[in-house]
């Protein structure tokens, strides 16, 4: 059995089994060997059960049901405390394919269960993980976890008193991580006001625009090109000009100028950012008059309202306002998978038009021959380690490294990892006959991709007669009055939220101020004071707008950051507690606060997208 084990272990993780092989199995004392009252095996240490001893595998089922309470992916992870004889680490192995990271505080502990326990399949697993020390579990987390992923901490109850420092310390200084990975999320709450906005200037402009799902499947057999701005994208501007009869094109909006620059305008360039497009478009902007604009709901109303060829919605899952679309549209607008890269929007958006073959150029990913952008820009880092660019979102992101086509390392920026993993994913995923090729051979390895270089991929295609303004101009005639009617719907069923956040807008003023002579009764008197009639009467009142305001689908969107820090902070430990009490009422003051600032906004977007709204399609409509 420690063979097995141990052969695993040294080809894994060599360090570990050196340290392990120096236990000498006759010289461990604290461990005593038990049966449960089921009869299964159980082990003490120092006196002290590991297991249940009534049923050590129903204390593993029960353990891992009270704390997983949702599916984890294959990234996501499982941080197990205490290998004991394996139950609660066998249970979370057999009940999710996430990664699992194993901790056995004790070395002899460790060494006794290998010689008589067989976790060699376990063990071999990529998913898993296994030391003796936390500093091992916090240089893994550092390496592999990422914004988005869940991380779960399971241990067993005995380790709580045998290993309390080691489990505090593990907790303390993981959930540091998590949090800091997690910094994106915060920025997603950063976002949403923002996306808000721009969906509710952004109705008038969507009567002449078409959602993507109207043009589902409308180029099948033909092959799309997608144009990232990475270093490679430069090597084959030319190439790409010489043949432009052989693809449909979509670019990036950071590509973009790159590709006019060059003196080609693509078929179709995409936005999807919720701020920062006007810069990506400057000097650039009338040439978006000549090609077809893709964006989403929620995109930089600054490139919205600038004039295009055409322009196609593409509705996001995780706008929450899509699904009014798809309420009011006589005809499916097709609901979409959302993603943190243009690029992957665009992978999707070739799918959904049907391409057969769909290739990228200038998806590095990376920086091959130490370049940044196909705009030629070295790498370069500052005193802190952070790479300096004139983008505001490149400056603040670190180098990591990835393998290549070759298994060779390759400098990246942290969150381009994020990119090449959700394109593997989605890849694993795919069940479709669509062949993806990377032209970009000497940028990350994405798995699921074809790697040829550019001259390969062009070699064996040819010209076609793409069609695109034509098939366009077919659907946006064939759908003018009933696409129209839509938007309308959709601005009403918004337009009439109006009435209801200008009474939470007045209430919140009005409860802020409550709530401030609450705190000045509690800091200068006593909480005592607090318990009259006026007080209840003012809770209640408080609760009720705060609920309606967290039922009203554009505030509570808007809010999210707010009603997380909210529910973060606010506490439940002691509420007759002065303390709990004066935190509460800052944290209910710092709400209300919040509420009555972006109900002023909401109203006033609602007005100027109302002036632009009317007159522009209820006579075609009539």
């Amino acid at each position: 059995m420690f063979e097995k084990n141990m052969k695993v272990i040294k080809q894994k993780y060599p360090e570990l089994a050196e340290r392990i092989e120096k236990i000498d199995l006759d010289s461990i004392e604290n461990i005593t060997v038990t049966e449960a009252e089921n009869q299964d095996l159980i082990i003490g240490y120092k006196e002290i059960a590991l297991h249940s001893m009534v049923d050590p595998v129903r204390e593993a089922r029960a353990i891992w049901n009270k704390i997983v309470k949702s599916d984890l992916r294959k990234n996501d992870v499982q941080i197990v405390f205490g290998l004991g004889l394996g139950y609660l680490f066998k249970r979370a192995y057999a009940n999710t394919n996430s990664k699992i990271i194993l901790i056995e505080p004790f070395a002899e502990i460790l060494r006794f269960v290998l010689q008589h326990v067989n976790l060699s399949a376990e063990l071999a697993d990529e998913r898993v993980y296994i030391t003796d020390n936390v500093k091992d579990v916090i240089n893994k987390l550092k390496e592999e976890y990422l914004q988005g992923d869940k991380a779960e901490f399971l241990f067993l109850p005995a380790y709580t008193s045998l290993a309390r420092e080691q489990l505090e310390e593990l907790t303390e200084k993981a959930m540091k991580i998590v949090e800091e990975k997690a910094s994106d999320v915060n920025t997603i709450f950063y976002f949403a006001p923002r996306w808000v906005r721009n969906f509710i200037v952004n109705i008038p402009y969507f009567f002449e625009s078409r959602p993507l799902g109207f043009f589902k499947d409308k180029f099948a057999d033909k092959t799309a090109l997608i144009l990232a701005a990475g270093p490679s994208l430069a090597e084959n501007i030319e190439k790409i000009k010489q043949n432009r009869d052989k693809f449909v094109t979509f670019a990036t909006g950071k590509a973009f100028p790159v590709l006019i620059q060059n003196g080609i305008t693509p078929d179709f360039v995409t936005f999807a950012d919720a701020t920062g497009v006007k810069h990506q478009v400057k000097g650039v902007e009338d040439q978006l008059k000549n090609t077809n604009v893709i964006l989403t709901s929620r995109t930089d109303f600054h490139v919205v309202e600038l004039e295009a060829k055409n322009k196609i919605l593409y509705l996001p899952e995780t706008d929450p306002f899509s699904e009014l679309f798809r309420k009011y549209s006589e005809t499916d607008p097709g609901i979409y998978r959302s993603a943190s890269s243009v690029s992957i929007i665009n992978y999707f958006i070739a799918k959904v038009l049907g391409f057969s073959t769909i290739a990228f150029a200038g998806l590095d990913l990376a920086f091959p021959d130490n370049k940044i952008y196909a705009t030629g820009e070295n790498l370069e880092l500052d005193e802190e380690g952070y790479i300096k660019s004139d983008s505001i979102r490149a400056s603040t992101r670190t180098v990591k490294f990835v393998k290549d086509k070759n298994g060779q390392n390759i400098q990246t920026r942290d969150d381009y990892i994020i990119f090449i993993r959700q394109f593997e994913e989605i890849f694993e995923e795919e069940t479709s006959l669509s062949r993806v090729i990377n032209t970009s051979v000497k940028g990350a390895y994405i798995k699921g991709m074809d790697y040829i270089n550019f001259d390969k991929f062009i070699e064996n295609l040819s010209s076609q007669e793409l069609g695109i303004d034509g098939m366009i101009d077919e659907v946006k005639t064939a759908t003018d009055n009933k696409w129209k009617k839509c938007i309308q719907n959709v601005f009403n069923n918004i337009r009439n939220q109006k009435s209801e956040i200008l009474e939470i807008k007045e209430k919140a003023e009005l409860i802020f101020n409550e709530i401030q002579n609450m705190l000045t009764t509690v800091e200068q008197e006593d909480i005592k004071n607090l318990e009259n009639e006026r007080y209840n009467e003012a809770r209640q009142n408080l609760v009720k707008t705060r609920k309606h305001a967290m039922e009203n689908l554009i505030l509570k969107n808007s809010l999210q950051g707010e009603l997380w820090r909210f529910t973060k902070d606010y506490r439940t430990d002691n509420v007759f507690n002065k303390e709990v009490v004066v935190n509460n009422l800052k944290t209910e003051k710092r709400l209300f606060k919040r509420i009555y600032n972006h109900s002023v906004k909401i109203l006033e977007w609602l007005d100027n997208a109302a002036e632009k709204t009317e007159g522009s399609c209820i006579e075609t409509i009539q």
